[in-house]
């Protein structure tokens, strides 16, 4: 940390020294610093946004680090040099206090929970002044190239394991009350062999102070109760979780052959969805459909597709006592078999792909009016009402067997 630091930005100022401040009390500390942009080398741009640019740059100095002496005192360690990502925030001159409250939310997600991509702090570029995020810098690229690159390579033991560190994620940002609104398979980002959310709420203008009547992101991942402009709410989350499922099983972005536009707004409001790869086991459908339901308040919790998942994944890597443990009717053993069986179907999945022109993955400002009301289609409907009769069939199944143990 450098002595005698401004960002220019009183807001910003005040930002990083609180975390500092607060820092101070903590044997095992954790703050951001404000990092000269002379510190910061080999800076080169691999990424571009609807309203952010990303760099992979090596940061001299690296994050500061102290020790905790017996005496109750903090010796600093010497620096070690840090490959970063760096994510200069458009427009970001007169960043708006909306914008810097959602940094906040990323920070004290990042402050609660170890499994996201540190925040290490911020800098400025001297030429266009525009303010840039520090963050781990995440080597195996986004979710997005991954699938389209390696997609015959994937096994389902690998996407169940994928699924389940996103599920972790949105369960512990949702368990802090934060919603993530931007959610799609091009700020999810791999490091080493796990996946990470990224960009939380920060998909968005920096300058501009927040009104109700926009939405911003990548339409195919949108709720359809966001596209009709009501609140975005946890569940929103959700059906953009499910979507990425639908992609992971496909190999291919959702709606990649349609134009982005108003016709799609109104096909999702009517009940169109994504298509699923050959092959994909039923049970994965039924929890992508119900992410997906029109009928936000019927999509599943953060926490249920958490244990759901969990289940799935364990079932999947174990051979032990988990084969025979049962969970939402069904046994560890035939979960494995289920996704082993559709494995045998990854070379018979075309990996073809021509990408409309209007087809647009990256985040942007949409307006659309006169969308009619969410409905599920009759696909949907059908696959949400056979998942309601399992789950009566599993609680009558369930309670008979409470009754048996009773009496034994």
């Amino acid at each position: 940390m450098i002595e005698g630091w401004t960002s220019g930005n009183l807001n910003i100022d005040k930002f990083i020294k609180d975390s500092i401040y607060n820092a101070r009390q903590k044997l095992n500390p954790e703050f951001l610093e404000w990092v000269p942009f002379d510190r910061l080398i080999n800076i080169e741009q691999i990424g571009k946004g609807g309203f952010a640019k990303v760099y992979s740059a090596t940061w001299i100095d690296g994050k500061s680090k102290y020790k905790n002496l017996s005496d109750g005192s903090w010796k600093k360690l010497e620096p070690e040099s840090t490959k970063v990502a760096l994510k200069k925030l458009n427009g970001s001159q007169n960043i708006s206090a909306e914008y810097l409250n959602e940094l906040k939310i990323y920070w004290d997600i990042c402050l609660n929970y170890e499994s996201y991509l540190t925040f290490y702090g911020m800098t400025k570029d001297p030429e266009t002044k525009e303010f840039m995020i520090i963050m781990d810098f995440a080597d195996g690229g986004n979710l997005r190239n991954i699938v389209l690159h390696n997609f015959k390579n994937i096994s389902w033991n690998y996407k169940i394991n994928w699924l389940f560190d996103l599920a972790v994620d949105l369960k512990n940002m949702h368990k802090l009350g934060y919603f993530h609104k931007d959610l799609h398979s091009g700020n999810i980002l791999r490091k080493d062999s796990e996946l990470y959310i990224s960009d939380f709420g920060l998909s968005e203008p920096a300058n501009e102070q927040k009104l109700d009547n926009k939405i911003y992101g990548v339409l195919p991942y949108i709720a359809p109760e966001v596209l009709n402009k009501e609140p975005y709410t946890s569940s929103s989350d959700i059906y953009s979780f499910g979507i990425i499922m639908i992609e992971l099983s496909f190999g291919k972005p959702p709606f990649y052959n349609k134009k982005h536009n108003l016709n799609l707004a109104l096909a999702i409001c009517d009940g169109l969805r994504p298509e699923f790869g050959k092959g994909t086991p039923e049970i994965y459908k039924k929890l992508a459909y119900r992410c997906t339901n029109a009928n936000s308040i019927e999509r599943p919790t953060a926490n249920e597709l958490f244990n759901i998942i969990k289940f799935w994944f364990f079932s999947i890597i174990s051979f032990g006592w988990m084969q025979e443990e049962e969970n939402f009717g069904y046994k560890g053993k035939e979960i494995k078999k289920i996704f082993e069986e559709a494995d045998k179907e990854r070379p018979n999945i075309s990996i073809f792909y021509e990408k409309d022109p209007d087809a647009i993955y990256t985040s942007r400002e949409l307006t659309f009016s006169n969308l009619s009301k969410p409905v599920n289609s009759s696909i949907i409907s059908l696959y949400l009402q056979e998942e309601k009769v399992d789950e009566v069939n599993t609680q009558d199944s369930q309670l008979v067997n409470l009754d048996v143990k009773r009496f034994l």
